[in-house]
């Protein structure tokens, strides 16, 4: 070989050398992505401890661990009405071990309400819709009405009376602003950190009435440390069948059921989303959960994917336009 071909070789060498390494060679090309779940994961829940959205996620946990092989680490972070820890997870690195939990209102009125802190949260994506239940007006037992109509008619002579509800724009504010409304009652709104805190005022009788889901307030009632006035809803609800529904009593709330369920990091891959999902599923068919937890607290188990859950918030979201409309709610 001539002086100048020996050149040449040494100089093809090199360039396929570096290109090489700038691709990441073939080696590193064939490794495989790295396993998902490879660590614990991070559940951010946007509400205080012992609230209902908690005590779901963490009846959860322990089945959901069993499908995934990872432990999911709760992470409470209230503050802002949901935004801090909605904000938190939307920030967070997008590769399936950060999840936060999330609420009807959070995806739906909150962008109608609150749309300057919606922003602030909303490239989060949904996973899942975990659950159903129904929802309850309630009273302290001081009052001296059985249903809601009673309520507004003992009620339009007093200017003494306040509402509670976790903050604005959650679905105790808009409902209590739209029998304000509808039936002119001077009541003043007082809301607190989280719906339990909020419904823990009530049956103190630090206010008179509130809303809550029907699941956690079950004990209460039957102990009567709460009052139901009525069910959201057209119908009964099977659990109260003594209590009229807010239908019944004409009144047409556009709103009956609460949810809660799964969201992510935008740019989470679809795959993740979608294994997060099944899981989810699956572990809501576990017979321990639905007897311990599921069943006694009236949810509905739902384990939707990732694109019925996107396309049930964006139903909702447009719908509750009309909620904050009728509630007579100014966007703030």
């Amino acid at each position: 070989m001539t002086l100048l071909g020996l050149r040449r070789g040494v100089l093809a060498a090199l360039v396929g050398g570096a290109a090489a390494w700038v691709s990441g060679g073939p080696t590193a090309a064939q490794q495989p992505a790295p396993a998902w779940p490879n660590r614990p994961i991070r559940v951010i829940i946007p509400q205080p401890p012992a609230g209902v959205l908690d005590l779901l996620v963490r009846a959860l946990a322990e089945p959901l661990r069993q499908q995934l092989g990872q432990p999911l680490l709760v992470d409470n972070r209230p503050g802002g009405n949901n935004v801090v820890g909605l904000e938190a997870c939307s920030q967070a690195a997008p590769d399936g071990h950060t999840l936060c939990a999330v609420s009807f209102e959070v995806m739906t009125t909150f962008a109608h309400v609150q749309p300057s802190l919606f922003a602030r949260y909303s490239s989060i994506v949904p996973v899942t819709q975990i659950a159903r239940n129904a929802g309850v007006v309630l009273a302290h037992p001081s009052v001296p009405v059985g249903d809601l109509r009673g309520f507004v008619q003992w009620a339009r002579s007093r200017r003494d009376l306040n509402y509670s509800s976790s903050g604005a724009g959650s679905t105790g504010n808009l409902l209590w602003e739209y029998i304000k409304a509808r039936e002119s009652l001077p009541m003043e709104h007082v809301p607190y950190r989280g719906i339990i805190e909020a419904f823990n005022e009530m049956a103190a009788g630090r206010v008179q009435v509130s809303y809550i889901a029907l699941g956690f307030a079950l004990e209460a009632i039957a102990t009567g440390r709460v009052k139901p006035l009525a069910v959201l809803g057209a119908d009964r609800s099977p659990r109260l069948p003594d209590v009229p529904s807010m239908g019944e009593l004409g009144y047409d709330f556009p709103f009956s059921s609460p949810w809660w369920g799964f969201a992510a990091p935008a740019r989470t891959p679809p795959a993740v989303l979608e294994s997060i999902a099944t899981a989810t599923r699956a572990a809501l068919a576990d017979p321990e959960l639905r007897t311990r937890f599921l069943e006694p607290q009236a949810y509905e188990s739902v384990g939707s994917t990732p694109a019925e859950f996107a396309a049930i918030v964006e139903r909702e979201r447009a719908g509750a336009a009309d909620l904050v409309r009728v509630a007579g709610v100014t966007p703030e």
